[in-house]
């Protein structure tokens, strides 16, 4: 298991940097360079990664993986629909986070993108600290906290210029599993229309997909 551990840790590190060599992987990760080297190789025998010159980077390999487990997953599956309607009611951008097994992250999966112009960037793909300030960490975490029902939080940021919220989704036990988040550009969503027109929905949409999941409302 631990040399399992170890590749995942590497293939891990390819996902957050993009671009890596094995001198620089085996630096970071305190591995020996030439367990690095086989994990690697390993890797790119299976078409998970490829070499770019003396560097790896993840290969269209992951995007098949990561395209069955959201095919597949059934919080994925019954809440696209979901979204698509909440993005046509509000016209901003929507998003799907899920929490890790461990409760450690939020990871974005799903997303209907706004069609105006201007756009928050993208966070499809992207992995939070339950701890971060987006508005689905900060939802769930307080969930995972004890406190009861769609939890509600949002996210109103000067600096990057980003304002939004999110609701809790609870599957069939009453567990968070994730959350449904709209986000849009500060400037198009004030914090009172945060409370008043987005709340609102996202506690409704948020309420839809865990029905779905077998959620019963006590």
């Amino acid at each position: 298991m631990k040399a399992l551990d170890k590749a995942l840790d590497v293939l891990e590190y390819l996902m957050k940097k993009g671009v890596a060599g094995v001198t620089e992987i085996s630096n970071e990760l305190n591995l020996n360079k030439n367990n690095v080297f086989r994990i690697l190789a390993t890797f790119e025998e299976h078409r998970l990664i490829e070499k770019e010159t003396d560097k790896y980077k993840l290969s269209v390999g992951c995007v098949v993986l990561g395209y069955g487990f959201l095919h597949k997953h059934p919080l994925t599956r019954l809440s696209v629909p979901v979204l698509k309607t909440l993005k046509f009611k509000f016209g901003e951008t929507v998003n799907l986070a899920i929490l890790d097994e461990k409760k450690r992250y939020v990871i974005y999966v799903a997303s209907e993108e706004t069609i105006k112009p201007v756009k928050v960037k993208s966070r499809l793909g992207r992995r939070y600290s339950i701890n971060s300030s987006v508005s689905s960490s900060k939802a769930i975490k307080k969930a995972l906290k004890g406190e009861d029902g769609l939890v509600f939080d949002y996210e109103y940021d000067e600096k990057s210029g980003i304002s939004g919220g999110a609701c809790v989704i609870r599957d069939y036990k009453g567990r968070p599993v994730g959350a449904v988040e709209l986000i849009a550009p500060l400037y198009r969503l004030p914090l009172k229309a945060i409370e008043e027109k987005v709340r609102p929905l996202l506690e409704d949409a948020a309420l839809d997909i865990s029905l779905k999941l077998g959620f019963r409302k006590v």
